[in-house]
């Protein structure tokens, strides 16, 4: 049925397992090879192609429509090799994170590419500056209510280098951000002359900048935004102008 969806009824495909049948394959593809799909049993595992499906359609549905009961009946098979199959594409995919889910390397062709667009869109000084962090950038389907915020740290080419989960929504965002690796691990992870993004609700330091945040001093500038000069944004961002365009240059 899948099979034919995927060739006659691409809607239907994406209905049932939430993505796209390239999507499906790519995803396919990565995890073929994992041992977690390998046994010695006389009795094999279902194809790897059936278990992402019933992995991507379980977890693809939420409430009372998609029970393990309802699975199963879905896929033809038992009640217990949903909840195998499940298991196994999980393992397989948090064996792939840090694949996906990384900063760049300094020295990489997606780091250079994405300083490039900063300083594009913005100034060659603040080319150092292409990452952005804010909650709202990514619309999930429906907000995650046990496990509460989740806050990403993107680059401007929509890549995922990291996120904070697990906090009910009551937190406030800045307590979240910091049991992020970049607020634990920044000196590391961010190179020197690089920074990234935030609003107002985020702490103030050299590496994690709120670009219109009220100076300590009370003082403010008139006109929106856009009509700040370049040196008066400057002063407003640090508290040494001169030393702060030194450590962006490079």
């Amino acid at each position: 049925m899948l099979v034919h969806h995927e060739e006659h009824r691409p809607e239907l495909f994406r209905q049932k397992l939430r993505v796209n049948s390239e999507i499906f394959d790519d995803i396919l593809n990565q995890i073929s090879g994992h041992p977690i799909f390998q046994n010695n049993s006389n009795n094999p595992q279902l194809p790897v192609s059936i278990q992402l499906a019933i992995f991507l359609n379980h977890a693809g549905h939420y409430g009372n429509a998609i029970t393990v009961e309802d699975v199963a009946q879905w896929a033809g098979v038992s009640v217990g090799s949903v909840v195998n199959c499940t298991n196994h594409v999980m393992v397989a995919l948090l064996e792939e994170h840090n694949q996906f889910i990384s900063f760049l390397e300094d020295n990489s062709e997606d780091a250079h590419l994405a300083r490039k667009w900063a300083e594009l869109k913005t100034c060659p000084e603040w080319r150092g500056g292409y990452l952005a962090i804010d909650g709202s950038t990514i619309e999930l389907f429906a907000k995650p209510g046990y496990f509460g915020e989740v806050k990403f740290i993107m680059p401007h080419n929509l890549l995922i280098v990291d996120y904070s989960l697990g906090h009910p929504g009551s937190v406030h965002n800045a307590f979240a951000f910091r049991s992020t690796r970049l607020y634990e691990e920044h000196d590391d992870l961010l190179p020197d002359g690089h920074w990234v993004w935030a609003d107002s609700t985020y702490p103030l330091e050299p590496w994690c900048i709120a670009p219109f945040k009220k100076p300590h001093n009370g003082r403010s500038y008139e006109g929106t935004p856009g009509q700040i000069t370049r040196a008066k944004l400057m002063e407003q961002l640090f508290d040494s102008p001169q030393s702060s365009a030194q450590q962006r240059e490079g």
